[in-house]
């Protein structure tokens, strides 16, 4: 029986080897200013959108929640961040960048920018605004796809 799959082809693949051409190249540039890809996550959310509960960010930045507590104490002993009691919930812990942390994140920007120009260059805007459309779709969809697995009892893949 013939196997027409070709892995060439195959979206997961495609969208995989392209993020980690990115994340390889990127976390190279970024290593000698003390950044990494997960911390520049947390820099760019924390710096666009003020600060940020834990849950909140990791889900916006798409990190573990374990991971993330244990990134954030990296980053508070890095003085990026800093914890503090919310206003709105005396309970709750926000996460809010320092001076030091603003810094690294204009320093890393520039660097972001460059990336995701390269990654574009030939696109047209229209074709850009659709790759980030589909993209998001697609992440949406993903989603979904794991609600649903987890409804019917199917077991997370490692």
């Amino acid at each position: 029986m013939k196997n027409d799959f070709d892995l060439r082809d195959y979206v997961p693949y495609l969208l995989n080897r392209a993020a980690e051409k990115i994340a390889e190249m990127f976390s190279e540039e970024v290593a000698p200013l003390g950044g990494t890809r997960q911390i520049w996550r947390v820099l760019s959310r924390l710096g666009a959108n003020g600060p940020y509960r834990l849950g909140d960010l990791a889900t916006d930045t798409s990190i573990e929640i374990s991971t993330l507590s244990r990134l954030v104490v990296t980053m508070q002993r890095k003085r990026l961040i800093v914890r503090r009691r919310s206003a709105k919930d005396g309970r709750a812990l926000t996460i809010e960048l320092t001076a030091q942390g603003r810094e690294l994140t204009e320093l890393i920007v520039p660097i972001a920018i460059a990336y995701e120009e390269a990654a574009i260059r030939g696109l047209s805007k229209a074709e850009t605004r659709e790759l980030r459309r589909i993209l998001k779709k697609m992440y949406v969809n993903l989603e979904i796809f794991a609600a649903e697995r987890a409804a019917s009892g199917l077991a997370k893949s490692a």
